[in-house]
């Protein structure tokens, strides 16, 4: 049943990855269809800026109409766009931002920078003119300059930072709504199936055919490959041509959105959700419910694909309040049947058993060591120490009450322990194993301190020698993707 349950999670983890990447390059080929900006920043909470915060002398607040920003003196400020994938400035050369009308006239500089070990590059944009309800800047008709004051070529791909420096009188304020990078020309003549891309050297031998690229061709990832290897190709595609569709080969797209979720739809089934807990708290329901009731809330967070940039509100509401219900439960209950610690050496030893294959796995399948600093382990130390606490102490003993025995319990706690880090396919595979003997251990143990630590120890030497090989990354959600 082990060996099912690990194919049926590379399965469920490669029908997410490539269902994700389907809807992404579908949004973007009806972006396309439409005429509507690929790249685009909505600017309404301070969190919406680079580091959530402008950079100088300045405040920001969110408004009902966009994003307030005051200046304390008239010194220039910096606001930063995320550059969440990389910018095509070459075929989206003019850049739009709009805003509310404003009492005072002010100046617009830009600066990009391509890489994080390459110059920057900035220029004068434009004037604000007062009352102005935004402006378009053509980017190919600036003059750039590095920061030592030479001439610079602006990069046509930026996948590092894009920042506005604004200069307004002291005291007065902007009020911003977006910016966007518009094209120059139709793209209905700029999109064109190229080739189906298998390898990094397809990339080169396609970069170096000496013919010009459309600005948003589509291109195919291999069916065979696995989602890493999709992830990895997609990533160094849109490094070339970030206006590039990029989908594994099947079935032809659709150029199809989907409608933004209404916020108090999330926010209703979050208090619907909370309200079935309370009253599985207050009385006695069939045990099956009251498991159902607490995975709901971590799986629509996780495995629901809600936890991307930023968690979504509603699914981090639901995800705390399950929490929040089990300890609860647990102290109303009074089932004091295990502890954290031990002084028995072999229950330390049975669960630290994993750290020397965790440590054999990188060495064996890595690409060398890249120590994690102190506070980063400690953190973990932490973060293992509550997933332990919600999947043994919690799910496990509910389980072993409910369906007795220890073979169903535990294979069903590593399942959940594992569905809990998808659509990371071979993250979800490593944890179900760990979590099969880590289950063991604490039945036999009832101790919990030394799984925590042993989670802790084998996800840092996991991170540390696996990560950006055999692991794409330790994230999990919608933030694998990213």
């Amino acid at each position: 049943m082990a060996a099912l349950l690990l194919l049926g999670l590379h399965v469920l983890a490669r029908f997410v990855v490539e269902t994700q990447l389907r809807h992404e390059a579908e949004r973007k080929l009806d972006a396309l269809t439409r005429g509507e900006p690929l790249w685009r920043w909505s600017l309404r909470q301070p969190r919406d800026l680079v580091a959530g915060r402008p950079f100088g002398h300045a405040t920001a607040n969110g408004t009902a109409r966009g994003l307030r920003v005051v200046s304390r003196d008239d010194q220039p400020f910096e606001l930063g766009l995320p550059v969440m994938t990389p910018l095509d400035l070459a075929h989206w050369p003019r850049l739009r931002v709009t805003m509310s009308p404003n009492d005072q006239a002010g100046e617009l500089w830009l600066v990009v920078q391509a890489q994080p070990n390459e110059a920057a590059c900035s220029a004068a944009a434009a004037a604000i003119p007062a009352h102005s309800e935004g402006i378009v800047i053509d980017l190919r008709h600036l003059a750039w300059r590095r920061d030592d004051g030479g001439a610079c070529t602006p990069p046509s791909v930026v996948a590092y930072m894009l920042r506005l420096q604004f200069r307004i009188p002291a005291g007065s304020e902007l009020e911003l709504r977006d910016a966007a990078l518009l094209t120059a020309e139709p793209l209905s003549s700029q999109r064109a199936a190229i080739a189906t891309i298998t390898s990094v050297n397809d990339l080169d031998q396609l970069a170096s055919a000496g013919r010009p690229m459309p600005a948003a061709p589509l291109l195919l990832l291999p069916r065979t490959a696995s989602t890493e290897t999709w992830l990895s190709l997609r990533d160094r595609i849109l490094a070339r041509w970030p206006g590039a569709v990029v989908t594994p080969a099947g079935d032809p797209l659709m150029a199809t959105t989907q409608a933004a979720t209404p916020p108090w739809l999330g926010w209703a089934i979050a208090a619907a959700y909370a309200v079935m807990l309370l009253q599985a708290g207050l009385r006695r329901t069939h045990p099956a419910w009251e498991f159902a009731l607490l995975i709901a809330g971590p799986l629509w967070l996780i495995a629901g694909m809600q936890w991307g940039l930023h968690a979504f509100p509603p699914a981090a509401a639901a995800f705390v309040a399950a929490l929040t219900w089990a300890a609860w439960r647990e102290r109303k209950d009074r089932l004091s049947d295990w502890q954290w610690f031990s002084r028995a050496p072999w229950v330390w030893l049975a669960p630290l058993a994993l750290i020397p294959v965790a440590w054999g796995l990188g060495a064996g399948l890595g690409h060398g060591w890249a120590a994690p600093n102190g506070r980063q382990a400690l953190l973990y130390v932490a973060w293992a120490s509550l997933q332990q606490w919600l999947m043994l102490a919690v799910v496990l003993r509910h389980l072993e009450r409910w369906w007795g025995g220890t073979a169903l319990p535990i294979l069903a706690t590593a399942t959940l322990f594992a569905l809990l880090h998808t659509p990371n396919g071979m993250l979800m595979q490593l944890c179900f194993l760990a979590e099969l003997w880590w289950a063991w251990c604490f039945l036999r143990s009832r101790r919990l301190l030394p799984i925590a630590l042993a989670h802790a120890g084998c996800a840092l030497l996991v991170e540390a020698g696996l990560t950006g090989g055999l692991l794409r990354s330790l994230e999990v959600s919608a933030r694998f993707l990213l």
